[in-house]
């Protein structure tokens, strides 16, 4: 059997005491990074931050989604599915985060 660690009880008086340490520990490395000094030189930062853009933009090969006939709604899909001969797929989502109403995720 594996060994369990035994939880650590604190009293009010302990847990008290250590809150207000971390808090004025926090307090005090706040103040000291509000009194640093600005950046020397942010020039350079928007043509940095678009070359990072356009290194993250996706290749052709990753773009194929685009490549689908994405239709408006129900009836314009329908009508482009009778004038070419072609299936519809239909994707649908309730739009929920919430896994209790999101219907289309429990069917999934």
């Amino acid at each position: 059997m594996g060994r369990t660690v035994k939880p650590i009880k604190l009293s009010i008086r302990a847990a008290f005491v250590l809150t207000i340490a971390l808090a004025g520990v926090a307090v005090t490395g706040a103040g000291a990074l509000l009194g640093k000094e600005p950046a020397a030189d942010d020039s350079g930062l928007p043509a940095r931050v678009d070359k990072l853009v356009q290194a993250w933009q996706p290749i052709a090969g990753e773009r194929r989604l685009d490549d689908i006939g994405w239709a408006k709604d129900i009836r314009d899909a329908l009508s482009l599915a009778r004038s070419h001969d072609r299936p519809i797929f239909l994707f649908t989502y309730s739009g929920s985060a919430n896994r209790a109403h999101a219907l289309a995720l429990q069917r999934c």
